[in-house]
């Protein structure tokens, strides 16, 4: 919210009232950070953590208001590079702590302006709520957001008027509990209720359940986090279908995603339930300054060089805050909460063949399972149910029952069992027939639909949902969780539903069904990597397509100056890119030379048809946005049939594309790049996926389009698939691509079907959510727009 300059007098942080444009989210350095990256070698300084000693900016290290020293790098077991770029103090003189008291004193005015409008924004909200909210309640982990938080609501808020819930995931770090432990105390003393809700399993059981979690599958957030809140909540207030107010300690400067969250929200962090952020637009500056004037509890793993406190192991992490943990949490310097336990799992369920130490070392300095999609990567998945369709009939086989079927087929529609083989099942009041044959080792289900209606296609997507939970079911409770009117009890592995179900199908709503069946799914229909190093290991530079342009078919003939494999690789990009057909220049092509090959629109249109090729679609199915991935990291990911050679050889093609494409990598966002120059060639330190601020909208209809002609002219479907990228499909989301949300796909459809309605419509009310796109037209003629 503000601006802060250094200030060396103090050693600390000047808040000034000028708004920050971007914070760079400052942090104290105390001793034990500097002793883990070996300062002590180099500087003097006493071992004591009283006060901070510097500050950091990312990896940058502040003292008395003068970078002195950066690192760079660092993984799991491997320290971070430092480098020192100058003396804190002459002569090798002891460093002077921060002066915090001084600070503080600097800051009062601003942190009480700041805290008194925050303490009013939360007791306004808590009158606006008070008759819509059955209980208000601080979300409470330990880290410092949450402490801050915490303590204004209480400055805001009777006592007796909300509650502190933590959710204990199991996965804490050793610090947090004893946070927690000391909050909960002084709860007692003023009379605040301090709740603890925690899952029926420990983490050490799901994970090997699950498989690790990984970016794209924390399902442990669910598991661990916020079903057993919701669970204890309802026990609390008695009321299955309670309405709650969470008052987080979320701050827009700690992601892209939370930076677009509202101050008051409906689901964005737990479905049906409200959200208040009251400092979601304080910078870390200011909230330092904020516990340090009101001597908040500070948790002793900030002290240590961890940027965040979460859980211990955590796909989320930066390398380096990897290898802070791994100095302090490791099993031998800590007790049973370790690092070790969870580093141990994944070496445990990878599939990846790792047969000596470095091996292993490489794997987890890597970090490559952090970017598991499936359950390919690990060693224990397998597949439980298969199913097929075939001339209007659906058979699925059920290899394994882990809970009941019959149970959760309550949740699909009226049941009406004719014989053991023969269950009516009344579907949106359409009745359909299933036939059941149970074998020894399998059950068998069949219906014939007759036809092949939009309520057809979702019945079938039901069905199958009903199945996985019977074979994946391990009891997690999530399902219970998002049942709205407490009719699913879940205990000690049984499932039971009540009869009175509503048939609202919200169980239905987790991932691909159930948490475990999409965590533990094999890919179907995957495409193959056979031709994706096509592009050899130089890529195709953006000058190269540019001069491409300039003289059409007459390039290839012309005296240009690049190489033959230069040639090679850019004539398949061309013909990936459908700018060319098989070496010609096509009507697409006149449609970007129109365009003009410069433009961010003519390449966005490119990605389009470069989506459905294996080298783009490698990357847009596996390089998730927002996260910086190494270049180790991405070989890692790479599929381990090929040679490490030609891994390596796939991600310099990348590099060289994106780092010569700012258009694509920056402009859309495809793969932004941090890289330097060393004697005159490019290293690639890491790339990230960003989300395309100004889509085009008539690029997101062309988009559309091939989506449908992939999907067997699918032209009828619903935003949520779009935004569903875990469905095994032949068509490319256009939200996948270019990174897109719910909110801004939903404007941008809207817009389309206004300007655009002969070739879409679409409905987004009254619970419909409904994309119609004119079967008639294509995206030939979609390209006629430009």
């Amino acid at each position: 919210m503000y601006s802060y300059d250094w200030d060396p007098e103090t050693g600390g942080l000047l808040l000034n009232s000028s708004p920050l444009g971007f914070s760079k989210e400052p942090r104290p350095v105390y001793y034990k950070e500097l002793d883990i990256l070996g300062f002590d070698k180099y500087w003097n300084y006493k071992k004591d953590d009283a006060y901070p000693y510097m500050w950091a900016e990312a990896n940058n290290y502040i003292y008395r208001g003068r970078k002195v020293a950066k690192t760079k790098g660092g993984s799991v077991y491997t320290a971070p590079e430092l480098i020192l770029l100058e003396d804190p103090e002459p002569n090798g003189a002891p460093l002077r702590f921060v002066d915090i008291p001084a600070m503080v004193e600097k800051n009062r005015k601003i942190i009480e302006t700041l805290a008194q409008d925050t303490i009013k924004k939360i007791y306004n909200t808590y009158i606006e709520y008070n008759n819509k909210v059955d209980v208000f309640y601080v979300a409470f982990s330990g880290g410092k957001d949450s402490v801050v938080a915490l303590d204004l609501v209480q400055r805001a808020l009777p006592h007796n008027k909300f509650k502190v819930l933590f959710g204990d995931t199991g996965m804490e770090f050793p610090d947090t509990y004893e946070v927690v432990n000391e909050i909960e105390k002084l709860c007692q003393k003023e009379k605040i209720t301090f709740l603890r809700a925690k899952s029926d399993f420990d983490p050490e059981y799901t994970w090997r359940k699950f498989g690790p979690p990984s970016q794209t599958m924390r399902w442990c957030c669910s598991v661990h986090k916020s079903a057993p809140q919701i669970l204890l909540l309802r026990e609390v207030t008695q009321n299955s279908h309670f309405r709650g107010m969470a008052f987080t300690g979320i701050r827009g400067d700690e992601s892209t995603s939370r930076s677009e969250y509202d101050d008051v929200s409906l689901g964005k962090k737990i479905k049906g339930q409200y959200s208040c952020h009251p400092i979601l637009e304080w910078n870390s500056a200011e909230l330092f300054s904020y516990i340090y004037e009101n001597d908040l509890v500070l948790n002793e793993a900030y002290k240590k060089g961890n940027s965040r406190v979460g859980c211990l192991v955590c796909p989320l992490a930066t390398s380096k805050n990897m290898f802070f943990k791994e100095q302090y949490y490791s099993e031998s310097q800590r007790g049973s909460i370790s690092t070790t336990t969870f580093n141990n799992i994944i070496l445990e369920t990878t599939a990846k063949e790792l047969s000596s130490k470095d091996a292993v070392q490489e794997f987890m300095n890597i970090g490559g399972w952090k970017a598991r999609r499936s359950g390919k990567e690990l060693s224990f998945a397998k597949d439980f149910v298969t199913e097929t369709f075939t001339k209007g009939a659906l058979t699925i086989k059920l290899l394994r029952q882990q809970t009941d079927w019959r149970e959760w087929l309550k949740t699909l529609g009226d049941i009406v069992y004719h014989d053991k083989s023969h269950i009516e099942i009344i579907y949106e009041k359409k009745s359909y027939l299933l036939a059941v044959q149970e074998k020894e080792n399998e059950t068998v289900f069949t219906v014939n639909l007759g036809s092949n209606t939009r309520k057809d296609i979702y019945f079938m997507s039901a069905l199958k949902t009903v199945i996985r939970k019977s074979a994946y079911c391990i009891g997690c409770r999530v399902c219970e969780a998002n049942c709205p009117h407490g009719f699913i009890s879940i205990k000690n592995g049984v499932v039971k539903i009540d009869d009175r179900c509503v048939k609202c199908r919200k169980c239905h709503e987790v991932a691909h069904g159930c948490l475990v069946s999409d965590s533990l799914r094999l890919p179907k229909g995957e495409r193959k990597m056979g031709s994706i190093d096509r592009y050899g290991n130089m890529g195709v530079e953006y000058s190269w397509v540019v001069e491409y342009f300039m003289l059409k078919d007459d390039f290839w003939t012309s005296s240009h100056k690049l190489g033959k494999n230069m040639v090679k690789n850019l004539r398949a990009f061309l013909n990936d890119s459908e700018v060319t057909i098989k070496g010609k220049f096509s009507g697409f092509g006149d449609v970007i030379e129109k365009i003009g090959i410069t433009s961010v629109k003519a390449w966005a249109l490119m990605a389009c048809n470069l989506a459905y090729t294996s080298e783009f679609n490698w990357w847009i199915k596996h390089i998730e946005p927002s996260y910086s991935y190494t270049p180790d990291e991405i070989i890692s990911m790479l599929d381990n049939a090929m040679s490490h050679n030609s891994r390596a050889h796939i991600v310099s093609a990348y590099k060289n594309i994106f780092i010569s494409n700012t258009v694509l990598a920056n402009e859309i966002g495809m793969g932004v790049c941090d890289y330097e120059i060393r004697k005159n060639k490019k290293y690639w330190n890491t790339v990230t996926r960003k989300y395309w601020v100004n889509p085009n909208p008539t690029v997101i209809l062309y988009s559309l389009y091939k989506f449908a002609e992939a999907c067997s002219d699918y032209y009828q479907f619903t935003l949520s698939r779009l935004m569903d990228f875990s469905v095994d499909s032949d068509g490319v989301s256009p939200a996948e691509i270019f990174c897109l949300d719910r909110n801004t796909m939903e404007k941008i459809l809207t817009g389309l079907s206004v300007n655009h309605s002969d070739f879409i419509t679409t409905q987004f009310n009254l619970d419909l959510d409904t994309i119609t796109l004119n079967s008639e037209k294509t995206s030939a003629d979609v390209l006629g727009l430009f």
